[in-house]
């Protein structure tokens, strides 16, 4: 930490706090599709659960209405658009981040892909960072913990 002239006369002290940034993810290889997120967020979990009965339920009404033999093409085009809105909100409030436009730049994502939805596919995908990401960080804690544990229960 270095402090310049101006710091020290505004009495300033300057931390890093870089260590808390969120992890960069590139899908696919593509550096146009970065992706920033806190892999440490233990409320992913509760936003999960609180949104997923949503996709759901809008994935099932998108597929309702690309089945409807409701003549007025228009409205159906606007109804699926508003539900492929809906449903990229939601994966972006689950993860906190922009990872709909950017995991999912073209279709939409109620498209079925091999026998589930384009949502499940991007969901389990960064799931699967944060459940790696939480072992990792939980083994270490615990040996954090067993080494400060161990300095006081030594025997002499």
């Amino acid at each position: 930490m270095s402090t310049t002239p101006q710091d020290v006369q505004n009495n300033i002290i300057d931390i890093d706090l870089s260590v808390l940034r969120k992890q960069r993810i590139r899908i696919d290889g593509d550096d146009n599709r970065i992706v920033e997120l806190n892999l440490s967020d233990m409320d992913v979990m509760r936003r999960l659960q609180e949104a997923y009965e949503r996709l759901t339920q809008l994935s099932t009404k998108y597929h309702i209405q690309e089945e409807s033999e409701d003549d007025n093409t228009d409205e159906m085009i606007k109804a699926l658009q508003i539900i492929d809105t809906e449903m990229r909100q939601i994966v972006d409030y689950i993860f906190d981040s922009d990872v709909s436009n950017v995991a999912a730049p073209f279709g939409t994502m109620a498209d079925p892909i091999n026998g589930r939805f384009r949502y499940d596919h991007i969901i389990e995908k960064f799931l699967d960072l944060y459940d790696t990401n939480f072992t990792k960080e939980f083994k270490q804690m615990s040996k954090n913990v067993q080494k400060h544990t161990d300095k006081y229960t030594k025997r002499k």
